[in-house]
């Protein structure tokens, strides 16, 4: 098997002819140990087929912003220092990046605190050609389809534009609330903007195999909101996004970190495929997983980054052979970390990990 057809078999809980290695997300600090270690320059986050092809990964393209998800507002800096940079980007939010570590961006200011920001923001939602304005996107779509990796095109889910992109986790949740007329307007309308959009997408002759959302609805404890709430006012628009996807030959994936127990089931009554990440320390085992969803549902990642950074051959070993035969088993499952790799995990570690997949994936995907 080819890489793409790899890991479309796994996701449609095929078996494929080994178990499909993916990692997406290597931390730029962990490249820089890397290098120290041995790993060529020539291997780097700016070209991650670099990365696929000297680790032996399956290729696996994230195509972002291929439209302008926002409300295409124009960037205006606010502060610049050797530290970190502040400023409002195109959603209408100032958030503040730091530019030595990589870390998830600190949100100062809502987009949206109420309905007349919604109001005055909303006609923006406009679905024309000219937000296909990304030439980069463009170009790593082409290389990636060129290629024949597996692509697949990632805007923000309506959930997440409201909870992140605009009005921020204590507006947005409190809106859910009090306020659940105001977050339904809002998730109708992007819903409506992003089918819009896909639409002209797929018109101008791009191809995906998958609808990709990343967007982390859950904590350690569970999801942000109550399932019922979910169900309420989240599930209709994932639907109408999942049979667009399914429509189109897409699969429905959705990445989500913390515990996805209370989720998982909102999101296979919407259609989803595949769930990605897997967080072990926020309580998710797979094992658990495949045993109650197996049939409907593959299985991304959920190997412990924490037994990883020990370095210890033999706690990874038991880690791997812990839970990939069982997740391989008749197909069903891709291989990646629980998270992202970190700096502390040594070359040789992540070396003898993936060696660790192959050995003990072996055979299992057919059930042997």
């Amino acid at each position: 098997m080819d890489t793409r057809h790899r890991v479309l078999a796994a996701l449609d809980r095929r078996s494929p002819d080994r178990c499909p290695l993916w990692e997406t997300t290597i931390w730029p600090e962990t490249l820089e140990r890397w290098y120290g270690e041995g790993l060529p320059r020539s291997v780097s986050n700016a070209d991650p087929r670099s990365i696929e092809q000297y680790f032996g990964l399956d290729g696996c393209a994230c195509i972002n912003d291929l439209f302008d998800p926002s409300f295409g507002l124009p960037e205006r800096i606010i502060e610049e220092t050797a530290e970190h940079r502040t400023y409002v980007d195109s959603y209408g939010k100032t958030i503040k990046v730091w530019r030595s570590a990589s870390s998830v961006p600190q949100n100062l200011a809502p987009a949206i605190r109420d309905r007349s920001d919604w109001d005055r923001l909303r006609p923006r939602l406009t679905a024309d050609d000219s937000r296909f304005n990304n030439p980069a996107a463009d170009a790593q779509y082409h290389a990636a389809r060129a290629a024949d990796l597996f692509t697949a095109i990632t805007p923000p889910d309506p959930v997440w534009f409201v909870l992140y992109q605009t009005m921020g986790f204590e507006h947005g949740l409190t809106a859910m609330a009090k306020d659940p007329g105001l977050f339904a307007d809002m998730a109708t309308a992007y819903t409506e903007y992003l089918l819009a959009m896909l639409t002209r997408t797929l018109a101008r002759g791009y191809r995906f195999d998958a609808l990709w959302f990343w967007s982390d609805l859950c904590y350690k404890g569970g999801l942000l909101f109550s399932p019922r709430t979910a169900a309420c006012l989240a599930l209709p628009h994932w639907q109408r996004l999942s049979a667009f996807a399914h429509e189109h030959g897409m699969r429905f994936i959705w990445h989500c970190d913390g515990d996805v127990s209370g989720l998982l089931p909102v999101l296979l009554e919407a259609g989803l495929d595949a769930i990605h990440p897997l967080e072990v320390r926020a309580g998710n085992d797979a094992r658990v997983y495949k045993r109650m969803y197996g049939d409907r549902l593959c299985l991304i990642g959920n190997i412990d980054a924490d037994v990883l950074a020990t370095n210890d051959r033999a706690a990874v070993e038991a880690e791997v052979a812990a839970k990939v035969p069982v997740l391989s088993h008749g197909g069903g499952y891709i291989y990646h970390t629980d998270h992202s790799v970190p700096p502390t995990v040594s070359l040789d570690t992540f070396r003898f990990t993936l060696d660790c997949v192959r050995r003990h994936g072996e055979g299992a995907q057919s059930g042997n």
